[in-house]
């Protein structure tokens, strides 16, 4: 397929995904399932639409993979298999084990569709994760409008069974850890998201605050947490591997997709990267400060509903304020932002599947019509008065607005955080 082709196929499915996802929440008929349909339902539909979709993509139509899958994720892991070692034999914005798994995956299937399966079976595994414990700190009416919003994601849709995009499994590994945290198992709680860490990419070091300050016995989940990542990095520093090179790859880059690009092409200047750096750092400080008050007190089951929220809330500034930010993160959190929407507001669906359709379609737009535009290309563009510029702004804007807008409801979830009636919660 053209670049081109991929846009119109990216927002064919983000409208199509939309439209289902207005229509299921819609309904009567999921709310009248029982528990254990409900939840059996859901899952099997999930497997079956995401499998379906790879396998259709892939292996009938026989389209070959984009993005970076085949940019980055495969070379790397052919790299591994040829005996390289990362960081010193070839550079990657990845953390240490990432490649080794990559390569695991391809010794199986010798192909980069074995990596966008990976993804694709490590999602399948995070509503039943949810199911299992959600109902403890979440309503009935949440956790199904939650389940469906998730299936019928656009977003989820072509990042993990299209792009392949591994995100995704860090946000499983987030859920794993909540799921850990209701069984009061701190310990391997911590641990699970140090495995990610140290497995997949630096960003849940984002969520690390909120746990701690959520949590009563929060120094038994830092230990767990730095357990593997103590171990794994100081092995690849015991092997003289320089462990910083992802963040010397990633740590003045800026991109489209968010605020700080949104200024910068607006107002046709480069703020220095560090101004955009503490910018972000003083939203995720409010943030955890917000957290921190709320849960003053609270119960266990109050508690795990704020961090909840709070990964959601993160994940939402992260991808507003940080100078290098893509839709793709969405995955990082997909689910605790679903459970930000209220079902009983058309426009709140409405709202999340018009958002939907620009969060798949805008970077592909950026890099197919624009070729990856810097913000001050973007702001020559503008001044030019060419129609295909003031296309991307209004994508751009529509973007970070959306950003915001679900920003907004996560935080209110967590000021009310406390206000949750357990009596509509009931365990399964």
């Amino acid at each position: 397929m053209t670049g081109q082709q991929t846009l119109i196929a990216r927002g064919a499915l983000g409208v199509f995904a939309g439209i289902a996802s207005v229509a299921t929440c819609s309904s009567s008929f999921p709310r009248r399932l029982s528990k254990i349909d409900f939840d059996r339902g859901i899952s099997l539909a999930f497997a079956v639409s995401r499998l379906g979709l790879f396998g259709l993509i892939f292996l009938l139509l026989r389209i070959p993979p984009r993005g970076d899958v085949p940019a980055y994720y495969w070379p790397e892991a052919q790299s591994i298999l040829h005996g390289l070692l990362p960081y010193r034999d070839f550079p990657s914005s990845y953390a240490p084990l990432h490649p080794y798994l990559d390569a695991l995956v391809i010794r199986i299937w010798h192909s980069p569709l074995a990596i966008i399966l990976l993804s694709i079976l490590a999602e399948i595994a995070l509503l039943p994760l949810w199911f299992r414990f959600g109902r403890r700190i979440l309503s009935e009416t949440e956790i199904r409008t939650g389940a469906l919003l998730y299936l019928c994601s656009a977003i989820g849709l072509q990042f993990v069974a299209v792009d392949g995009q591994d995100t995704v499994i860090v946000g499983v590994f987030v859920t794993l850890s909540l799921f850990l945290l209701s069984r009061r198992k701190e310990l391997l709680s911590g641990a699970t998201i140090g495995t990610a860490v140290a497995a997949i990419k630096f960003l849940p070091l984002l969520y690390v605050p909120a746990f701690f300050l959520a949590l009563p016995r929060r120094w038994r989940w830092v230990v767990g947490m730095a357990i593997p990542i103590l171990f794994i990095y100081g092995a690849f520093v015991a092997m003289h591997l320089p462990i910083l090179v992802p963040l010397q790859i990633e740590g003045d880059k800026k991109g489209a997709g968010s605020f700080p690009y949104v200024v910068e092409s607006l107002l046709g200047v480069t703020v220095p990267s560090r101004i955009w750096d503490l910018l972000l750092v003083a939203v995720l400080a409010a943030i955890f400060l917000l957290l921190a008050r709320t849960l003053r007190g609270a119960t266990p089951e109050v508690r795990l509903r704020g961090i909840v929220f709070a990964v959601a809330a993160l994940s939402l500034a992260l991808l507003f304020f940080s100078k290098k930010s893509w839709p793709p993160y969405l995955m990082l959190t997909l689910f605790p932002i679903c459970l930000s929407i209220d079902a009983r507001r058309w426009l709140h669906l409405a709202g999340l599947a018009g958002f939907s359709v620009i969060a798949v379609v805008e970077h592909s737009y950026w890099a197919t019509i624009l070729n990856q535009l810097t913000a001050q290309e973007l702001h020559l563009g503008l001044l030019s008065g060419r129609t295909v510029y003031f296309v991307f702004l209004a994508l751009e804007l529509a973007l970070i607005g959306g950003y915001g807008w679900l920003l907004s409801l996560a935080l209110r979830k967590i000021c009310s955080a406390k206000e949750f009636d357990p009596s509509l919660s009931s365990h399964p």
